[in-house]
Formats: C-alpha cells, sequence, structure tokens
C-alpha cells in the first residue's frame, strides 16, 4: 500500500508544477549552487545579479534552512531545488559565523534554451501514467514542411536534457546536432525532471521513464511539421539500452547509440566494478576477492529483488563492499535496476531491422568496449553492415575528452571535442541527404 505521506508529497509538487491551465510552469533559476554538508549547505558560485545576490547572499554563506525546513542532506537539497518555481517566494536561514539572518526573495524563472538559427519550442504531455513531463522541439529556422526528426532518450540520472550553458559533453553535442543537421531534434524529460510534474525522479522506477518515452514517441509521430518517414532514436547511456526496446513499438529510420549496454545488467555492474577499482589502484588479488563478493551482491540485489540494505542484512560479510544507498544506486531505487535487469536488450537489437550508429568513448570506464563490440555482432548477423562502431578517441561516457584514462575517471581536465557533431552529421547524411530533407 502506498504511504497516504508520500501521496500528499506528490501530489503537492505536481501541484506546485503547473499552472491553473495544466500547463508546466518552469524551473527556478535560484542563481547559486549549494554543496551539502552534515548539517546545512554551503553557497558556491554566486551570481551577482541574481536575486539572491541582490538580496544580501553571499559566497560561502551556510544555508540551514529554506522556509523552514532543515537541510540535512544532498537529498534536502534536491528536495528544496524540486519544490520551487520561478516566481516562487523563498526564505533561506543563512548561518555567517556565530550570526543567523533570514532573507527572502522571488526566484526568477531560469532562460528557456536559445540556439542560433533555431527555432526553439517549449511543450508538455501527459504520460499514460498521468504524469505531465517538459517535451522541447528544435527545428532550424529556414526549414519549411516536414524534417527528419531525432528523438533523444537519455540517461538513467535525474539531471535535465535541457538548460544548462555550456553544459557537458551530452548538452553541447545535442546543441551542436541541433544547430547544424539540419534535422529537427525532440528532447522529453522524465517525470519528477526539470519542468515535469510527477513524483520526485530519485523515487521513480523505470516504468514511469519508459511511459514518458513512448509518449514523446506517440506525439513526435503525430507532428505535422515531422517528416515520419524518418525519425531516428538517439540513446544516451542507458537510453543506448532502452532505444532498441523502444524500436520495437515504433517504426524507426535509424538509431544512434552512445554509453549503453546490450547485455544484462548485472554483467555491466561486474564490469563497472573491475574497471573501478584498477583505476583506484587496487592488487589483481583485491580485485579478484572483491569481484566474488560483488557477484553474490548483485544476484541477491538484481535477481532476487533484494534492497542493497536487505542484502547486507543477510549477508552482513559483503558490507565492506557497499558504498552507495541502503535503498538504492546511483540517484534511483533498487527497484529501478531490477526492472532493467529484467530487459532483454539483446533479443530487442536482434530485431533492429534500422542502420545503427554506435559510439563509443575510448576512455569510456563506465561502458566497457564488449558492450559496443556486442551491439555490431548482434545487428550485423542478421543485416550485414548495417551496423558502424565509431570510437572516439580519449572521450569518456559523457562526451568529454581527457589527457589520459585516469584522468576521465576523475574527471580531470575535460574538454569537449566537437568533431563528433560532424562524424553524426555526416552519418545522418548519408542516410538523408540534405536535398531530400523537407517535404
Amino acid at each position: 500500500m502506498r504511504d497516504p505521506a508520500l501521496s500528499l508529497l506528490a501530489a503537492a509538487l505536481l501541484s506546485s508544477a503547473t499552472n491553473e491551465s495544466g500547463e508546466l510552469r518552469r524551473r527556478a533559476d535560484w542563481g547559486f549552487r549549494i554543496a551539502a554538508e552534515s548539517s546545512g549547505a554551503t553557497v558556491r558560485m554566486l551570481r551577482h545579479d541574481s536575486a539572491a545576490g541582490a538580496a544580501g547572499l553571499r559566497e560561502g554563506d551556510r544555508i540551514v534552512a529554506i522556509d523552514g525546513h532543515a537541510l540535512d542532506g544532498s537529498s534536502a537539497i534536491a528536495a528544496a531545488r524540486r519544490r520551487f518555481r520561478g516566481g516562487d517566494r523563498i526564505r533561506l536561514q543563512v548561518a555567517r559565523g556565530d550570526r543567523t539572518e533570514t532573507l527572502s526573495f522571488a526566484l526568477a524563472p531560469l532562460a528557456e534554451e536559445r540556439i542560433e538559427d533555431c527555432e526553439v519550442h517549449y511543450g508538455s504531455l501527459v504520460t499514460p501514467r498521468g504524469d505531465r513531463v517538459r517535451t522541447v522541439f528544435t527545428r532550424p529556422s529556414a526549414a519549411s514542411g516536414r524534417i527528419p526528426t531525432l528523438v533523444f532518450i537519455p540517461w538513467l540520472s535525474c539531471d535535465a536534457v535541457e538548460g544548462e550553458v555550456p553544459g557537458d559533453g551530452w548538452m553541447q553535442l545535442l546543441r551542436g546536432l541541433a544547430a547544424r543537421s539540419g534535422w529537427a531534434l525532440y528532447r522529453v524529460e522524465k517525470p519528477g525532471v526539470g519542468d515535469s510534474g510527477g513524483s520526485d525522479c530519485a523515487h521513480n522506477d523505470l516504468e514511469a521513464d519508459l511511459a514518458a518515452f513512448r509518449a514523446a514517441l506517440d506525439d513526435v509521430a503525430r507532428r505535422p511539421d515531422v517528416d515520419a518517414n524518418h525519425i531516428m532514436l538517439f540513446g544516451g547511456s542507458i537510453g543506448g539500452a532502452l532505444a532498441p526496446i523502444l524500436a520495437r513499438e515504433h517504426r524507426m529510420a535509424g538509431i544512434i547509440v552512445s554509453g549503453g549496454f546490450s547485455r544484462t545488467w548485472l554483467e555491466h555492474m561486474l564490469e563497472i566494478e573491475r574497471a573501478r577499482l584498477s583505476l583506484e589502484g587496487e592488487s589483481a588479488a583485491r580485485i579478484n576477492r572483491d569481484l566474488r563478493g560483488f557477484a553474490d551482491f548483485y544476484s541477491l540485489y538484481l535477481n532476487q529483488g533484494l534492497t542493497p540494505a536487505q542484502v547486507l542484512a543477510r549477508r552482513p560479510d559483503l558490507a565492506p563492499l557497499w558504498y552507495d544507498a541502503p535503498d538504492g544506486q546511483y540517484g534511483r531505487p533498487a527497484a529501478y535496476y531490477q526492472q532493467v535487469q529484467r530487459l532483454n536488450v539483446e533479443e530487442a537489437w536482434a530485431m533492429v531491422d534500422a542502420p545503427v550508429l554506435v559510439l563509443r568513448g575510448e576512455y569510456d570506464w563506465i561502458m566497457s568496449p564488449a558492450e559496443s563490440q556486442h551491439v555490431l555482432e548482434i545487428v550485423n548477423a542478421r543485416h550485414p553492415g548495417h551496423a558502424t562502431l565509431v570510437t572516439l578517441r580519449r572521450t569518456d561516457h559523457n562526451l568529454s575528452v581527457y589527457a589520459t584514462p585516469l584522468a576521465a575517471y576523475r574527471d580531470s581536465g575535460g574538454t569537449f571535442d566537437d568533431q563528433v557533431i560532424d562524424l553524426v552529421i555526416a552519418w545522418l547524411d548519408e542516410r538523408v541527404p540534405s536535398a531530400a530533407r523537407s517535404r
């Protein structure tokens, strides 16, 4: 039975996310970032031209409460950011030395994206589960009629797919494709992310995300400005595994994936643990011993349906291995990963008839080379030459370029190489030449 308190919280979040007409309200531009501490949070990267700066907030201030709610960890900070929308007033209790004062101001709405030579249209749709989610549709300003369209299927994290400038490698690639490819780009936020309504993404399972992606594919196929014969999926990170799953339900002209897994999630997790331990400098003997423990841990967690806390209660000897939350991992609940484990991604790839472009970062320690290679083996076994693999030199999982694999692991000194934009556009041009793009 669902906790009534959680139902009330979800209703409150949904109410704050929409206006009187039911349309989504824009998320807030706070004008600063906050780093969680054991008690409270420290203000970082304060913009002095922001409402917060004008109200007297200072770099290095410690925020102990927001609207009377104590900040007691990163989850409280995330909940606070989720609760407020542009135009809402906020009250911060700020500690400076031995003094505490209260600052109050109205949060500005986050500016909508602007992309050179593009029209950017913000909209929304309601998923079959009843969540209203944000959509962002971008098309070249000079285009007319129906044009081919890329639909982006995002990562597992609760990060938004729009709004950050310049953003990480993913955002720079997406903006570059919107500006330079001649294709339309359709993005959809997951429930509980960005402007979207619904429960907090950190509590949602995979089915909540998939409901949004399926609704988006239905929506884009009906648009009068989209060439329904030339819709392609672009799956990023775990979206690269979901892309072939979704392609079984909608006719796709092609699929682009980067950083996705292609076997089972359990196999992927054992490989990522090995890579992590190796990059942290552990001995071969230690890695071998720990991997045996992780094999037991992930089998109980992913196949037997236990939370990490339940696994450790049953197997306390595995406790030294676990480094994440008691009820989930990477900011998502255990149920999410158990559903991912049940996906048959190999079967989905075996049914793909469309051409496939697989991108893989040479320094991607999160997804092993075997995952990308396996997509080629499956697709090309049925349709020789349909799948192409491109390895991006010195590139990590998030499409940033680093000097060494260790620098990529430590996220130290990464830059974006926009040659990947040209590479994807060239592949698109081979399938839909520019002369055939407008109908």
